[in-house]
This record gives structure tokens, C-alpha cells and sequence, in this order.
């Protein structure tokens, strides 16, 4: 067992006090680090590899000290931060991952001292035993001490720079060693260790044992090669040119494929490829009697090509210990000067707040020049997967558009981007899953990994089968980055195939009612999953119905382009290289549309409320949000306020206590719409509380007691909506953004957004009691601005308008939707 002392430090940082279990440390072999430089990529030297585990003085001499770095004086080192900390008892076990935070850089993520490593795109297994593919954590480093009496390791997460610190003491306080443990935005194939070792009493020698454990990246999901051992350059000078010197890192190389193929027939058996390179981790870390300080780097990387995981490796190594460190601080800390959102009055809130932005956002390539092709975004991240069921297997559900997609919408475009990219790339394989499945157009399905076919587990065929709104859902996807970016070269290469192949879709999956002239939609699941192979379940039609309505406006919009295929967006002409022809073989405009009005909606004229499917039943309990989610995010605009008041309350009732926190955001969400302060911030209160683990902050799926997932981002995204679109009002429409009134929650006394994106603008807004501003800082085409009963014909750069009790609607000057008319969005209500 260990023991936790939770801290309160400054807002984006957070510490727990941990009681580690002993690690046995074995003999030992220090490696040297060369003075500092910075010169050109020397060519590596490979050598015969080496039992692993085996450490020989003639080899070791040949590497030379590779993870050592000069002793620098203690005043100067810049991995010692200074923090104010008040201190709170409490305990977990050691061996508990759900409590430690889960990191990640858009290509490779894990949880903190876990056993796995995870790749961005790489999967293993055949189709329903597809999952994320384990590479063993040999990152996992830890310290050993031994005699003498020493207080435990304080572990903290600074979510402001993207790393986990554990501070140690040595025995009667002798010195202290700082461990930082990062995946390098910057390099980031890389994930980082480092050590710094200070003396603060007595003159001898300090030896620290330290233990990497796994020594190998082998797992059940890869069969990787013997590991070779290479000799990289330090790029320092060389004495002696013509043999390896001293000056050398000593680095293991392994490459391996995945053992068995998602879909082999369209994989053409090739296997995906991962190379593994990290330097040599010695068996003591020593700090010389001459020395008062001294550091230690352990790096690791790992890519599909041996090449760019060796040039990371290679940069990484050859950059000093506080550069390196600064390098990827900095991108954390330019993010967040463009975003933040602060709850002054509510630190709690706010840590909250901050770090459920940082696990969803850390995902993504910080550094835009190192993107890679994204591999979908899963309810718990990239970190977490295996052949877990809890992790969800690293696949990307409805939660990748409906809880998350939103937040990452408004606060990085590119991101957002990358996320509908995703889907994309994977409309052939869900072309034939709709022909396999007798209907026309784009079928996704509902688990999703590496080829886009049908993922689900063995266990639950129920969910593929009837969840259709899946489909859906990533139109309205679609539909929102449209609305936040009116991209128009997106929209013509992308948007308008994708949007019509869904819509097309739609239109061969309703089923004519030959009573009522009217459409049903049959056998299908909602969001809730309690009940299956239902019929007009209320929010598939609503977000089925949104879905044919965008094919038509996608298909109108991208056939009235210019005749010679220019587009003009956000002031920018751009040229496409796709057929007007092609979008021209869809339906004639309206068809669509017209097919979408006379879908269903159940309604109950008795109890002013919508049924949930055609035989639901008053009091049946249900598993989460489903009926509800047409007030937000889907703001159905044909339900009065009455009815969406009946609607929650109704729900809220017979919802089960084991269901997902986002349920309760939405809620929180609709009650703040109607006025309803107190009743949306209890609500908001229930959607984060019970679901928060500290002392990380990290998100679970249930609440205590119950099984779930860790470092569940789908409830940090709903959760962040409440913050975002219902306190902070910020909501999307096809041609505008609006500002409804924000809100502050109760116990805060200011919320500030800083950085929400729309059209390539950044804005930020303020509200505190019942006042509220707006401001501008970016402004990149003409955009005009209403509040109230004023119009303003520009928007002028850091402007603050006054939005106090009144509704601010954002637009472009020049409407791009001139000679296609966005639809009511209104299907047919049946009344029960």
C-alpha cells in the first residue's frame, strides 16, 4: 500500500504524496555524457546487438556516459520549479492505473508508470478483436533507494507544460532527484525521462538504483526482430574520426509488424510496421563527490519508419536537458496563451476545468509541422486501449462526434480537421458496409479502427446492428465544422462527397408509412443502449433528418461554385482538382429535404413530452441522455420550451445511476437554456463531481463503485460543452456563431473564455453576475457583429463590447449562402 498527500498548488499544477514499493537494483554501469553540442546529424554506427538486460564494461566504454549531462550548478538548473503547497491525507493502492494521468502527443500516448505504450493508428487483431496494439512501456523508469530513512516521492502533474514530476529526497535529506516524464511535443515520436540529481549534504558519492522495467518493447499484439544495439554521434568533436569514440549514445533498435490483420482482404496482408529506439538505461545513476548536481536523459521513440524514429531519437539525445524540457513546455505554453478558460472565485473548478482541456487536447500534434494522419479519436485516448473492454479498445465510437468533436471545433480548427479527416478516409469502407447491408450511400459503423470496418467486440452485436445514428452523427460533424470555418476548398473535396454519400444512406434506410404518407425509421438503438430494435427512437430521426437536410445544402452549395472551380474562402482564392460532374449526380435539390420533413417525431399531446421510441412507456428507465440531446446539441428548432422542460424532467427521473457523466451536462445544459440557474448548476455539479478522480484530475467513466473506464475524455467533452456552450452560451449555426446570455456558475465569481475560434477569428468572452463582454483578438475576413437592438458593420480587434443581458450573433459580412437557403430543419410530429 502507499500513502497520497494531495496538494494545492498553483492552478495548473497538482501533487500527491506516494509510498512507492521497493525496486531491486542490480549491479551497475554508468554511461558519460560529452560537454553540450548542438552540431549536424552524424551517420550511426551498428554494432552486434547485446543480450538484453547484460551491460559489458568494453562496451560500455566504447558508448561512453550517453545519458549523462555536464554537472551544472544548482542555482542554474531550470528543472527545479518553486511551488506553494498545502498538503491532504489520502490513500489508493500502488498498483491502481485509474488514478495516474494518461499523456499523449498525437502519435504516442500511455499512462504514467503503465505497462503499454500506444501508436496513433496502429492496430491489431481481426475485425471484432481489432484493437489498439500494445507496445510494452519502456519508459516505465523508476528509482530504488536503499538504507537510511527517507520521506516518500511527491509525484505532480503540470498540466501547463505537459509533465509529470515525482520529486525525491535521499536518505536524512542528503539530495534531492526531480524526475520528469513527458511524450515531447516537439519530437514526437519521443517520450522523455529525466533525472536531476542536487546534493544538499555530505561529501561522498550518491549512487541511486534505477529500474527500467520492461527492458523490451515485445507484447502479445507485435512480433518484433532481435534487438540490435547501434551507436549514435553525440555531434560533438572528435578526437579520434576513423573509430567510434566516447562520445557516442549507446541506442537499442527493434522493428516488428502486428501479428494479425483488422480486414485483410483490403490491408492486402501487410501488416503495420513500429520501430523501436531507445538509449541504454544503466543500473545507478551517480552524482561523483566532485559534483553538485548532474542530470540524466532516457528517451525512447517509435514510428513506422525506423528512419524518422531514429532521427527523433538522435535530435532528442544531442539537445540539451533544459532545452529539450523548454522545446516542449513551449508549445503547452503557446497553447494555452491562445486558450484558457478560468473560473476566478472556483479553483477547484478550474483545475478542473484545465485539465479536462489538456487530456482531450493532448491527442493532437501541438506542432503543426508534425502531424500525422490521425487514427480517430477513442473514448479514453490515445494512452489507453489493448484488448481491453474498459479502454474500448482504442476505437472511435459516436463519441468521438457528438461529446468530444464540439470542443475541439471551437478551440483548434486544425484539430477538428483532422478529426472529420478520419471519417473521410474511410467512406469507401463504409460504401460497401451500406451495400453489404442492402441499403445505397455511406453506412459507418459503429465501432470504428484502422480500415473503418465493423470493429465491435464478439460480445455485443446488438450495438453494430441497430446503432445507426452513428452515421448521423458524423454528419452533423460535418455540419458543425462547417458552421465554425465556412471552408469552402474543405467543403467541396471533402464535405459534399462525404455529406451526400450520408445522405444518400439515409434516404435508402426510412421506410414509407403507406397510412400516413409519412417516414419511419426501424430497428435501430439510440443513445440508449438499454433498449434495442426500437422504432422512431426520437433523437436518430432528429439527427437522421439534420443529415439529409445537409445533403442538400452541401449539394446546392458545391454546384453553384464558379464554372472554373475556383472557391472563394475566407478572402483566399484556392482551386480544386474535383469533377463538377461528380457533384452533380446527386438528387436534384429538395429531395432530399423533402424526405427529411416527413420523418417522424413522437409526441405525447397529453404530457407535452417526446416519447422515446413508439411503446415507450412512462417511468421506463433508461441508460443516458437520448430524447433530451435534441435541446443541445442538436437545438431542434420545432419544440417549445414546455416541452423540453417535460422532456428533462421526465428523463431525469428514470435515468440509471451506473450511465455515463455526460448525461448530466446536457441536462445541465438545457435547464441553463431555460432560465433555470439553480437546477442546471446542480446538474452541472453531477456531471463532473463524482466522475473526477484526484489527485490528477483524471476523468472516469462511472462513478465510484461502479466499473468503468479511465481517463474517459468523452465525459471531459461533455463536460467542457457545459462550460463552454451552456454557461458560456456559445452555440453554432450554419451561418452564425450566437452568445445566448452567458452564465456564471455558482461559487464563481468571473468565467473567462479565452481563444473560442469561428470564421478564423479568435474571440473571448467575460461574465460575472449579470454582467458579460466580448472581445475580439484576431479577426482574419469581414465579419459583423448585433447585440441586442445594435449592429456593427466591422468588428474592430481588441474591442470589448458590452453583451449584458442580450444575445451577440457573429456573421460574415458576405454570406456565402446567397443562392442556396439553409433549411427549417423541421420533420413531421405525430402526436400519441
Amino acid at each position: 500500500m502507499f500513502m497520497m498527500m494531495l496538494q494545492v498548488p498553483p492552478i495548473f499544477v497538482v501533487t500527491m504524496l506516494i509510498l512507492m514499493p521497493p525496486v531491486t537494483n542490480g549491479q551497475y554501469y554508468v554511461e558519460r555524457l560529452p560537454p553540450r553540442s548542438r552540431a549536424g546529424i552524424v551517420p550511426v554506427v551498428e554494432a552486434a546487438a547485446l543480450p538484453n538486460g547484460v551491460t559489458s564494461p568494453e562496451s560500455s566504454t566504447v558508448a561512453a556516459a550517453a545519458a549523462r549531462t555536464t554537472p551544472v550548478a544548482s542555482g542554474e538548473n531550470k528543472l527545479f520549479w518553486n511551488r506553494t503547497k498545502t498538503t491532504t491525507m489520502m490513500s489508493q493502492s500502488a498498483n491502481d492505473e485509474e488514478l495516474l494521468p494518461t499523456l499523449a502527443n498525437g502519435h504516442l500516448g500511455f499512462t504514467v508508470f503503465g505497462d503499454a505504450i500506444y501508436m496513433n493508428g496502429l492496430y491489431n487483431g481481426h475485425r471484432g478483436l481489432s484493437h489498439r496494439a500494445r507496445i510494452a512501456n519502456i519508459a516505465n523508469i523508476r528509482l530504488s533507494f536503499s538504507g537510511g530513512n527517507q520521506p516518500p516521492p511527491i509525484p505532480s502533474m503540470d498540466f501547463e507544460s505537459g509533465t509529470f514530476r515525482v520529486d525525491y529526497r535521499g536518505p536524512n535529506n542528503s539530495f534531492r532527484v526531480v524526475q520528469l516524464i513527458y511524450p515531447h511535443q516537439l519530437y514526437n515520436r519521443a517520450i522523455v525521462n529525466q533525472f536531476t540529481i542536487e546534493r544538499i549534504d555530505g561529501k561522498d558519492d550518491i549512487r541511486i538504483g534505477i529500474k527500467q522495467n520492461p527492458t523490451i518493447p515485445n507484447t502479445e499484439d507485435i512480433a518484433f526482430s532481435p534487438v540490435k544495439t547501434i551507436f549514435i554521434s553525440s555531434g560533438a568533436e572528435r578526437k579520434h574520426r576513423n573509430r567510434t569514440d566516447e562520445y557516442s549514445f549507446r541506442v537499442y533498435q527493434t522493428c516488428g509488424t502486428t501479428m494479425e490483420l483488422e480486414d485483410p482482404e483490403h490491408q492486402r496482408n501487410q501488416q503495420r510496421q513500429v520501430c523501436v529506439l531507445w538509449n541504454h538505461v544503466p543500473e545507478e545513476l551517480t552524482l561523483e563527490r566532485s559534483e553538485s548536481t548532474v542530470s540524466y536523459k532516457f528517451i525512447m521513440t517509435a514510428d513506422e519508419s525506423a528512419n524518422l524514429a531514429r532521427q527523433d531519437l538522435t535530435d532528442a539525445l544531442r539537445t540539451a536537458n533544459d532545452e529539450l524540457l523548454r522545446l516542449h513546455g513551449d508549445l503547452w505554453r503557446a497553447f494555452w496563451n491562445d486558450f484558457d478558460i478560468t473560473a476566478e472565485g472556483n479553483p477547484t473548478l478550474e483545475r478542473i476545468i484545465r485539465a479536462s482541456v489538456f487530456y482531450l487536447i493532448s491527442n493532437f500534434p501541438l506542432n503543426p509541422s508534425r502531424s500525422h494522419l490521425f487514427g480517430g479519436l477513442s473514448p479514453t485516448g490515445l494512452g489507453r486501449g489493448g484488448s481491453n473492454l474498459d479502454d474500448y479498445e482504442g476505437h472511435s465510437f459516436w463519441d468521438t462526434e457528438i461529446w468530444m468533436f464540439p470542443v475541439v471545433n471551437l478551440i483548434e480548427s486544425r484539430f477538428a480537421e483532422m478529426m472529420v479527416d478520419y471519417r473521410f478516409r474511410r467512406m469507401d469502407a463504409a460504401r460497401q458496409n451500406a451495400l453489404a447491408s442492402g441499403f445505397r450511400g455511406a453506412k459507418y459503423p459503429w465501432e470504428s479502427a484502422w480500415s473503418g470496418i465493423e470493429v465491435t467486440q464478439p460480445c455485443c452485436p446488438e450495438v453494430a446492428q441497430f446503432q445507426h445514428h452513428i452515421t448521423a452523427d458524423i454528419s452533423f460533424a460535418l455540419r458543425q465544422y462547417f458552421a465554425a470555418t465556412q471552408d469552402l476548398v474543405w467543403l467541396r473535396n471533402q464535405g459534399c462527397p462525404l455529406a451526400q454519400a450520408i445522405a444518400e444512406f439515409w434516404a435508402s434506410r426510412i421506410s414509407p408509412d403507406p397510412v400516413t404518407g409519412l417516414f419511419d425509421i426501424k430497428e435501430v438503438m439510440g443513445p440508449d443502449e438499454d433498449h434495442e430494435n426500437v422504432t422512431n427512437n426520437a433523437y436518430t430521426n432528429v439527427v437522421a433528418a439534420y443529415a439529409l437536410f445537409f445533403g442538400d445544402l452541401t449539394n446546392c452549395l458545391c454546384s453553384y461554385q464558379d464554372d472554373d472551380n475556383s472557391i472563394d474562402s475566407g478572402n483566399k482564392t484556392h482551386s480544386t482538382d474535383l469533377d463538377k460532374a461528380e457533384l452533380l449526380m446527386a438528387p436534384p435539390f429538395s429531395i432530399w429535404s423533402s424526405l427529411a420533413k416527413r420523418l417522424k417525431l413522437l409526441y405525447d399531446t397529453v404530457n407535452d413530452y417526446h416519447p422515446q421510441f413508439e411503446g415507450y412507456r412512462l417511468g421506463t428507465v433508461i441508460k443516458q441522455a437520448d430524447t433530451v440531446l435534441l435541446g443541445y446539441p442538436l437545438q431542434y428548432p420545432g419544440m417549445g420550451a414546455s416541452t423540453r422542460s417535460n422532456d428533462l424532467r421526465f428523463y431525469e427521473s428514470v435515468t440509471r445511476r451506473s450511465g455515463p457523466a455526460m448525461t448530466w451536462a446536457m441536462h445541465a445544459i438545457s435547464h441553463l437554456d431555460l432560465g433555470e440557474l439553480e437546477k442546471g448548476s446542480q446538474l452541472f455539479d453531477q456531471s463532473y463531481k463524482k466522475y473526477v478522480r484526484e489527485p490528477f484530475l483524471v476523468w472516469s467513466e462511472v462513478e465510484p463503485g461502479i466499473r468503468g473506464a479511465s481517463n474517459f475524455i468523452t465525459g471531459a467533452g461533455g463536460f467542457l460543452q457545459a462550460v463552454i456552450n451552456g454557461f458560456g452560451g456559445v452555440r453554432l449555426f450554419l451561418d452564425r456563431m450566437e452568445i445566448q446570455r452567458p452564465k456564471v456558475p455558482m461559487s464563481t465569481r468571473r468565467l473567462s473564455i479565452k481563444g473560442v475560434r469561428y470564421l478564423g477569428a479568435k474571440l473571448s468572452l467575460t461574465v460575472s453576475g449579470d454582467e458579460s463582454t466580448l472581445e475580439f483578438t484576431s479577426v482574419t475576413r469581414d465579419m459583423i457583429i448585433s447585440i441586442g437592438d445594435s449592429e456593427f458593420e466591422t468588428i474592430t480587434v481588441n474591442k470589448v463590447y458590452d453583451t449584458s443581458d442580450a444575445t451577440a450573433i457573429i456573421k460574415a459580412k458576405d454570406s456565402i449562402y446567397k443562392n442556396c437557403n439553409i433549411p427549417e430543419e423541421v420533420i413531421s410530429t405525430v402526436h400519441s
